[in-house]
């Protein structure tokens, strides 16, 4: 059970090695990596070992480092011959156990806790979620999106707090209907529209009739938007376009349409859908376009597809990690 136990740990911690070396900058990764290493004993003595192979390679005479593109591919495949024991790598294809299972589980769970308990309807990771409320409009969540919703004689009001929906409104002159994402605030004029909220942009697609929008910064701008046309709102400003209305909401039957997007902007459309995290050795590989149409209820091989014709491949480094790598 010992060597088990530290078989799992080694293989974990070769995921969080290349995980943090991935994003750095991520804040709530690395919470969720100190919660995972002081968990169990085993965990910080794997992290001490795995770690040691790292500070060797970065100590490495400067003609012999290599740049830092490479740096968590070699990484990897050091710590492995490091281990030399068959075992451990067969867990890192295949991790298992309770401890590592429910890090890993935190791991998804966390950054939606606290979207969970403020919320009145969630989608969990891989799943979509219809809702009808009782004016007859309709209300379809993508992955790991949450709304609020509140309900009067005078207005219905979602709060979008987290991801994307899609909404088709009975419309009724009496009781307004409005969807508030972050600043932005949408305003039904009797229509099926889709509202995104990323990170650091909000975006709404319309794919009948017209929505109003409006928000008071970056700048305050009023805005109509009718079927086919889109716009997205940052702390950059307002941009916008046009898009054929049968593509809008493509997401509700599991579908992503490329048009000349980047790799970044997929991978981050698959993520939602994935239960492993994707990450990305090259990052020359993300600015790069795809066109094409991709099954999102399979994610795994809708990562393969969009990478393979641009030379790379998909390794599934564990249940729970897929590492884009060039061939």
């Amino acid at each position: 059970m010992d060597d088990m136990r530290a078989a799992e740990a080694e293989g974990a911690a070769i995921d969080w090695s290349l995980l943090l070396n991935e994003e750095p900058d991520n804040q709530e990764l690395r919470s969720e990596f100190e919660w995972w290493l002081h968990e169990h004993p085993s965990h910080a003595l794997a992290w001490e070992q795995v770690t040691a192979v790292s500070d060797i390679i970065c100590s490495a005479p400067p003609e012999r480092r290599i740049d830092r593109s490479k740096a968590a591919s070699v990484r990897w495949r050091a710590v492995r011959t490091w281990l030399s024991l068959p075992k451990p790598w067969r867990l890192v294809s295949g991790i298992g156990g309770t401890a590592v299972a429910c890090c890993l589980t935190l791991f998804l769970a966390v950054p939606d806790l606290a979207v969970r308990l403020s919320s009145d309807q969630y989608a969990p990771v891989g799943a979509t979620r219809t809702f009808h409320l009782s004016d007859g409009s309709e209300i379809v969540l993508a992955p790991r999106s949450a709304i609020s919703i509140r309900m009067t004689a005078a207005e219905r009001h979602i709060d979008l707090l987290q991801g994307e929906a899609f909404f088709t409104v009975h419309h009724d002159t009496a009781r307004l209907f409005t969807v508030q994402a972050g600043r932005v605030n949408v305003k039904d004029v009797g229509t099926a529209f889709d509202v995104q909220k990323g990170e650091q942009e909000t975006t709404v697609r319309v794919r009948e009739g017209a929505v109003h929008l409006s928000s008071p910064s970056p700048q305050m701008f009023d805005r109509d938007l009718h079927a086919g046309e889109w716009a997205s709102v940052s702390g950059e400003g307002i941009r916008g376009g046009n898009l054929p209305p049968e593509t809008i909401g493509a997401w509700k039957d599991g579908l992503l349409i490329a048009r000349n997007d980047n790799v970044a902007d997929l991978i981050k459309a698959l993520a939602p859908w994935a239960r492993s995290h994707i990450v990305v050795l090259h990052r020359d590989l993300l600015k790069e376009q795809v066109t094409g149409v991709y099954d999102l209820r399979k994610p795994d091989e809708a990562l393969r597809l969009i990478t393979r014709p641009l030379g790379a491949k998909v390794v599934a480094l564990s249940p729970w990690v897929r590492l884009v790598v060039a061939q």
